[in-house]
């Protein structure tokens, strides 16, 4: 993967939630968002992100370090309690989950890698949305196992639930397949049998297996947008990224697209982003956006030394 692409994807998740944050929580169809906006439930201004980007910001910055499970949860805690990483000095909008699960390690001084929650009412996309930098960092790593291991380790942070590690899994290897040169029509259909087979040895989490049927199926991209659910929920989640890559000609219309679902707009539209740049590597960040993020050198401080190391390693 070049480090163009790398830098593409990474900003393109940035600017995805930007676009989204003032038009999550609406109701689809009540609303159409085709520009950088400000406001919202948040009263952000115009080209803020959110904590998806931040949470990914804060992971970026551990990987580049090679920081442990505990430098990755203080700097989660930075950003929930200090504003780290925000283009403003204020967080805004964290789940519960992982709020709740920085408190027991700031607070309770709980093991971080025992911090998530393992409640099915903590299925949410809190882990799911900061997971493409690892991603990248993995590109190289022909091991399945060795990826999946990672992959849970970064998603039990916050979510230990069966249901959300199989979604952080399901995430990641479609990711890893795009950026090792597949289309995503032929990762939808390799992924889930490279998964189910390594996975016989986490029978726990192939047990949550049917949840995520829907999206293996090779008519799925036909779906109407009616039969989308774009809720904060893990599985409509990635379900509602993945359809609208699939349905997307170009980056723009994707974020777009995603923005309008509704609900979850920003976290679907910056999973989308993701997906979409890995899937198609010329894709461009429309420049007007990209102009438009507020502070975005923030977000570049971040990004440009992850890019420096794992384009490298991946030279």
């Amino acid at each position: 993967m070049q480090a163009g692409q790398m830098q593409q994807m990474l900003m393109a998740a940035v600017v995805a939630d930007a676009f989204g944050v003032p038009v999550e929580g609406q109701r689809r169809g009540t609303y159409q968002v085709t520009m950088m906006t400000s406001g919202g439930a948040w009263h952000q201004p115009r080209g803020s992100w959110s904590d998806d980007t931040a949470m990914s910001l804060a992971l970026m910055a551990n990987l580049t370090v090679a920081g442990d499970a505990d430098d990755l949860m203080q700097r989660f805690a930075a950003y929930m309690y200090h504003g780290a990483y925000t283009p403003n000095g204020k967080a805004f909008g964290m789940g519960n989950t992982c709020r709740l699960a920085i408190q027991r390690v700031v607070h309770d001084h709980v093991n971080p890698v025992e911090a998530g929650s393992i409640s099915e009412m903590s299925n949410g996309n809190g882990a799911l949305m900061r997971l493409a930098p690892l991603a990248i960092a993995l590109i190289t790593e022909p091991d399945i196992m060795r990826r999946l291991q990672r992959t849970h380790d970064v998603t039990c942070l916050t979510h230990r639930h069966p249901r959300a590690i199989l979604a952080s899994y399901s995430y990641l290897e479609l990711l890893h397949a795009l950026l090792t040169g597949m289309s995503l029509p032929a990762a939808l259909q390799t992924v889930p049998g490279q998964l189910k087979a390594a996975l016989t040895t986490q029978p726990v989490v192939l047990a949550e297996w049917d949840h995520f049927n829907r999206l293996w199926q090779p008519n799925f991209h036909a779906l109407p947008k009616t039969a989308i659910r774009s809720t904060a929920y893990v599985v409509d989640t990635l379900e509602a990224a993945v359809w609208v890559t699939l349905n997307s000609p170009d980056l723009a219309t994707a974020i777009i697209t995603a923005a309008n679902l509704g609900a979850d707009a920003d976290t679907v539209a910056t999973i989308t982003a993701s997906l979409l740049v890995a899937a198609h590597p010329t894709a461009k960040v429309p420049i007007s956006w990209q102009q438009a993020l507020c502070h975005a050198a923030i977000a570049t401080d971040v990004i440009t030394p992850f890019v420096a190391r794992f384009a490298t390693n991946c030279d």
